[in-house]
């Protein structure tokens, strides 16, 4: 499943400042994902690549 994989994705972010969720927390690691996803999309959306 997606959210799996994007979870084990952030566990492994942890460390990074602004990341302060509990590996535990399934919700809180799909929301983050969900919003990092949309972000990506809409700055693809208009034009703006990632690295």
């Amino acid at each position: 499943m997606a959210v799996d994989a994007a979870a084990e994705t952030l566990k492994g972010e942890m460390s990074e400042r602004g990341w302060q969720v509990d590996p535990d927390d399934e919700w809180g690691i799909a929301v983050i994902a969900t919003v990092g996803r949309q972000l990506k999309l809409r700055r693809e959306a208009v034009g703006m690549r990632s690295r």
